[in-house]
């Protein structure tokens, strides 16, 4: 869209359908697989620029479009891997640990496979976390900048990273520059005015969307018995605030914390807004993943690879969700979670003892 001057936010794929807006080659048959052809745009503009440039250099073939896609989320995805694995070495930490992510099947095939951008995410969080390791404050929030104008959900780790900068009011710098930065990149938004179909979208997806929930199904089943009815509108915006409660009151415990404090607190911090989301698909495993190798869980690993059970639901027409995979999923993956919680397995204790 933004290789033909639309702005993305403008219009929803179907508006843009009716009016005939976009005249292309097999627009038709791209537009049938969509799955969201009713609500507008939730990429941001990272997303949006790596869009750009595969139209403009695609020019109307998907395929040329879509292997550039993929070429540029595996420069990230090296770029992740090459920053990871500097961190671990300047940390003395164990540097293969590099691989739990760069081999791990869900990372490989959600972001080469299905071309998720959680690729681009990753990266500019770890260089985040990288730069604030050799203390280039402003290049740090640059990249914060950027993680977040590629997918909005960095923002949960913002509270921990003006912690950690909290002496010498290094915080009010680099909070400075990260809203300056990120007003700079979202400006295209706000300049059409078109921010407002952004929120909407953004709104939608915590009061209607639902997908392989865990805590939220649970939930979700006991407000059925109690009203007679989906209570999602209220459940969705509720568990959002929950989660934002909690990591403010565990961050309120913590009186400050080195680098890797503060990765495995952003760490927590992810997980449990995905414990308390709505919606919780495969790739959105991906960030934990990257951030866990510097102190790796194992209840991550079992769950990156019980999570592909999810995809089951896309064997039905209706993709109905199999309610007995996703119990079987969290069930797991809670045991494995408690287990290493009170120290009777862990990481390096579970693979010794494969090895």
């Amino acid at each position: 869209m933004v290789h033909n001057n639309i702005n993305p936010l403008t219009f929803t794929p179907q508006q843009l359908m009716d009016a005939r807006i976009l005249q292309s080659n097999g627009l038709e048959n791209l537009f049938a697989q969509l799955n969201s052809k009713e609500y507008f745009t939730v990429y941001p503009p990272i997303s949006q620029f790596v869009f750009f440039i595969a139209a403009s250099i695609g020019i109307s073939e998907l395929l040329v479009s879509s292997i550039i896609i993929k070429v540029i989320l595996l420069a990230f995805e090296l770029g992740s891997i090459l920053l990871i694995a500097k961190l671990l070495e300047k940390y003395n930490l164990n540097k293969s640990n590099v691989l739990i992510y760069a081999l791990n099947p869900l990372v490989i095939i959600e972001i080469m496979a299905n071309v998720h951008f959680e690729a681009i995410m990753v990266f500019f969080v770890v260089a985040t976390f990288y730069f604030l390791s050799n203390k280039k404050i402003i290049v740090a929030s640059l990249m914060m900048s950027l993680a977040v104008a590629a997918k909005l959900l960095p923002l949960i780790f913002m509270p921990a990273i003006l912690l950690y900068l909290k002496s010498d009011f290094k915080w009010v710098k680099f909070l400075s520059y990260f809203t300056t930065f990120t007003i700079l990149l979202f400006i295209p938004f706000f300049i059409t005015l078109d921010i407002h179909h952004f929120l909407q979208s953004i709104d939608l997806y915590f009061q209607n969307f639902e997908f392989n929930a865990s805590i939220y199904y649970v939930l979700r089943w006991l407000g059925k018995i109690l009203t007679g009815y989906n209570q999602i509108i209220i459940l969705g915006p509720l568990l959002g605030l929950i989660t934002f409660i909690i990591i403010i009151r565990e961050l309120k415990k913590v009186a400050g914390f080195n680098l890797l404090g503060l990765i495995n607190f952003c760490l927590f911090s992810f997980v449990t807004y995905l414990v308390l989301s709505t919606t919780i698909h495969p790739w959105y495993l991906i960030l934990p993943i990257a951030l866990t190798v510097f102190q790796p869980r194992l209840y991550l690993m079992v769950w990156s690879l019980l999570i592909i059970l999810s995809y089951a639901t896309y064997q039905t027409a209706d993709f109905e969700q199999n309610l007995f995979l996703i119990f079987i999923e969290y069930l797991l993956v809670f045991i494995v979670w408690t287990l290493e919680r009170v120290g009777k397995i862990s990481f390096k204790k579970f693979f010794y003892q494969v090895a």
